[in-house]
């Protein structure tokens, strides 16, 4: 009969190790997908952040579209537009290679 005991005893320290196992297996496996949750979400809210920044300069800018003396600026300076009667003054630099 004893011999049955330990017999019983190696299977039981046997399913607990098997058990224990299984629960850091688990445990590791969590704390990655946190991990990587964790890291996707700082990355969304860099993301937002630079959205929002660009949000912010594309407001800015549709605001200042409003005043005629800032769209008069823009034409002239960008798409070298001039008035009627004007002449145009082209300047060239040159290059100090």
């Amino acid at each position: 009969m004893q011999g049955r005991h330990k017999y019983r005893v190696k299977w039981f320290k046997l399913f607990i190790l098997v058990l224990g196992g299984y629960f850091l297996f688990l445990t590791v496996s969590q704390q990655s997908q946190l991990a990587s949750i964790r890291h996707e979400t700082e990355s969304t809210r860099m993301q937002l952040e630079q959205l929002q920044q660009t949000n912010a300069a594309l407001k800015g800018e549709r605001n200042a579209l409003q005043d005629s003396k800032y769209v008069e600026k823009i034409a002239r300076e960008e798409l070298g537009l001039v008035k009627p009667g004007e002449i145009p003054f082209i300047t060239t630099e040159k290059n100090n290679l």
